[in-house]
């Protein structure tokens, strides 16, 4: 995804992570609201060789067991070297290499995975380096347990744990879990023994104006950008789509047409979506509420919930104008 204008939030990151790690820091937001990239942009802007990246995206990931999750975080010494001369990263990058019979160790649970992660960590910093562990979309491991049993502990519990000690009590590293998942925020958000150990940033989408500044700057008119803004609002990802094509308002139009008609299908299927819908288009904050179809359209990502400022609100402006249309209300 192409970046633009982020300069604000560049910036705020870039001197988070040159300062001591003292929390965990969750950056969240819409989906494809730019979150990766912005984070990718900050991390080959700031000093190459004082920092080293442990880097996890778990969307392309398959995390089942207790034994996916140990193969995500370790590997065999000497595999590092030779993925670094085939892929030549912009950044440092770090992985958990260990000797073969520590990771079979680890495997039978007779060392303990986080004891290993620490070692290492601490290497790094003996090196002058400072190591920032990123995960995207962690929760996708919030189904799975350190024993395989769902009455045993869950192992993001665990992570977390392991978390705070390296960031609040040790100093050691950095570490950013990024996700669009609210749900999960709200449930990290609100756990008492969490509290004072994390920060919260939210990345969204552009404002109106921004977006119809990088319309203009990529080539389209006036009226063009108006147009454009006025059907989407401002997704990088759509506004990437409509730059693709000679005509980005017949894009933008045929994005929105997209988004209505998923809308439509979904609310035939469940009439209490449509007073939920109501609700928000009429200015209540129904953050909170337990009202039926709320959290489905959270989850179906209709709405978005944040549970830090406290707010429920359409995902995307093409879903509040298809929502108007419906309710008979634009």
């Amino acid at each position: 995804m192409k970046f633009w204008d982020r300069e604000k939030e560049k910036a705020w990151l870039k001197h988070y992570l040159q300062t001591e790690p003292n929390a965990i820091l969750f950056v969240y937001g819409p989906k494809s609201s730019g979150k990766t990239t912005l984070l990718m942009k900050v991390v080959e802007e700031l000093p190459k060789d004082d920092f080293i990246y442990y880097w996890y995206d778990l969307r392309e990931e398959l995390i089942s067991d207790y034994d996916s999750v140990i193969r995500l975080f370790f590997t065999p010494k000497g595999w590092l070297k030779e993925f670094i001369s085939a892929v030549k990263p912009k950044i440092n990058l770090g992985v958990f290499e260990i000797e073969p019979h520590v990771l079979e160790e680890i495997k039978r649970k007779e060392r303990k995975p986080f004891t290993e992660m620490r070692k290492r960590l601490e290497e790094d910093r003996a090196k002058g380096k400072m190591p920032v562990i990123v995960f995207d979309e962690l929760q996708k491991l919030k189904e799975v347990y350190l024993n395989g049993d769902s009455k045993q502990r869950p192992l993001v519990r665990e992570l977390f744990n392991f978390f705070v000690r390296i960031t609040k009590v040790l100093h050691l590293a950095h570490v950013i879990v990024m996700t669009s998942d609210t749900f999960f925020i709200e449930r990290v958000y609100f756990d008492s023994t969490l509290e004072n150990t994390s920060r919260y940033f939210l990345v969204d989408y552009f404002d109106d104006e921004t977006a119809r500044k990088i319309l203009l700057s990529e080539g389209l008119s006036e009226a063009q950008a108006v147009e454009v803004v006025k059907m989407t609002g401002g997704i990088p990802w759509v506004l990437m789509e409509v730059l693709k094509e000679e005509d980005p308002v017949l894009v933008a139009n045929e994005l929105y047409k997209q988004t209505k008609s998923k809308l439509i299908e979904l609310v035939r299927s469940n009439e209490s979506y449509k007073n939920v819908l109501k609700k928000i288009l009429e200015g209540e904050n129904m953050y909170g509420e337990t009202e039926e179809g709320l959290k489905e359209l959270v989850d179906r990502e209709v709405l978005f919930m944040d549970p830090v400022n406290g707010e429920v609100r359409f995902q995307t402006r093409m879903h509040e104008r298809a929502a108007k249309q419906l309710l008979g209300l634009q």
